[in-house]
């Protein structure tokens, strides 16, 4: 009994430091791995958020550039008939929309979706004047009949998508 009690005595403390040691192993892994993860996510922030915010500028300046009285204004060309002028608007609207394509991997699905409705909105006002007015006729009788039809809906098909767009980036700024 005598033998029991002096290897007790001896094994009890070092099972206790050794639990003891355990215990803050886990506890100091724990802590490196949520500093390390801490430290990863705001060194990807840093590589991101520049580029996401650029996401969302050139994405403001395509919903400005192809806002139905900017875009009228900006390609109106006397040498063009109604269809020729349409064919043109359809084109530029495309292309413009083509050309910021990529960056829909940088903002939110509901911004993106915004973006394409918006360009689809566009669209459909520039179809729906052209339908309206002589196709042989000149460029002029379009972009008025665009105009109109603009000033008939009470906003802009760009408007929300663009206040959607500087909310969120705001958000992105914030954080």
């Amino acid at each position: 009994m005598q033998a029991i009690l002096e290897i007790l005595k001896y094994t009890i403390p070092s099972i206790v430091v050794l639990v003891t040691a355990i215990v803050m192993m886990k506890y100091y892994y724990r802590s490196f791995i949520l500093d390390r993860d801490r430290d990863l996510v705001l060194q990807d922030r840093k590589k991101t958020l520049p580029m996401r915010l650029q996401a969302y500028e050139r994405l403001s300046l395509f919903l400005e550039r192809i806002t139905v009285d900017s875009l009228v204004v900006r390609e109106q060309d006397n040498d063009y008939t109604s269809r020729e002028f349409h064919q043109h608007l359809l084109t530029m609207v495309r292309a413009e929309y083509e050309h910021n394509l990529s960056q829909q991997i940088y903002v939110s699905g509901d911004a993106w979706y915004l973006v394409k409705n918006a360009k689809e909105g566009v669209l459909n006002i520039v179809n729906k004047a052209a339908m309206q007015v002589n196709p042989d006729g000149p460029a002029l009788d379009l972009s008025q009949k665009i105009i109109e039809l603009q000033m008939e809906i009470d906003t802009s098909p760009t408007k929300g998508a663009l206040d959607f767009l500087r909310i969120e980036a705001m958000k992105l700024m914030d954080r």
